[in-house]
């Protein structure tokens, strides 16, 4: 199995929480693709509702961990984990850099805001930073209830990675370098973090 298909084993046993939760309240299975985030948000705002905090922690764990298997199927990337607490793993993508919170982007979707509680950052090279932000602001606007579901999360993700995939393919023709997509390994990725916390 290579690193781009293979799941730590935390993550699958979560993932497979939320889809037997999702299952058993919705009364259908949702089956790891975009299309079933609108089922995910749908289950996700019921099981959080009125539940104790320790429910609503673990909910938000396979919620979260079910909505970065989606994006790493979709987007091509793999998991990181680094400890023991789920809202530290990241999903990191291949075709370019990019990685992001899957459980902290849905603790921000149960909550409804950004909050210091919940990581729901995603982030690029710093360098590259502003310019996608920039980019982000000139896209098509969503309203709050949007912004803070699943489902549009990942459309979200996917224009990033696809403007950051253009950026470097353009980059590439314009300095007459080989036009193959560059990949990034998970070697490219502890690099920047060990820089990153010096």
């Amino acid at each position: 199995m290579s690193e781009e298909t293979a799941i730590p084993q935390e993550v699958a046993d979560l993932v497979e929480l939320a889809r037997t939760s999702v299952t058993k309240v919705i009364g259908v299975e949702p089956d790891l693709t975009p299309e079933t985030l609108p089922l995910v948000d749908e289950y996700f705002r019921q099981a959080t509702s009125e539940a104790s905090d320790e429910v609503r922690q673990l909910v938000t764990a396979a919620v979260g961990c079910y909505f970065g298997e989606v994006v790493r199927r979709k987007l091509h990337g793999r998991w990181t984990i680094r400890g023991a607490d789920p809202a530290t793993w990241r999903v990191e993508l291949i075709t370019c850099y990019l990685y992001l919170h899957p459980v902290g982007m849905a603790g921000e979707v149960m909550v409804g805001a950004q909050t210091d509680d919940h990581d729901g950052s995603f982030a690029t090279l710093a360098e590259l930073n502003d310019e996608l932000a920039e980019m982000l602001g000139k896209a098509a606007p969503l309203s709050e209830e949007e912004y803070y579901s699943l489902s549009a999360r990942v459309e979200i993700l996917q224009l990033a990675a696809d403007w950051l995939v253009g950026r470097q393919l353009n980059s590439a023709h314009d300095h007459d370098h080989d036009h193959e997509q560059r990949r990034y390994s998970a070697a490219d990725y502890s690099a920047r973090l060990d820089l990153d916390t010096i």
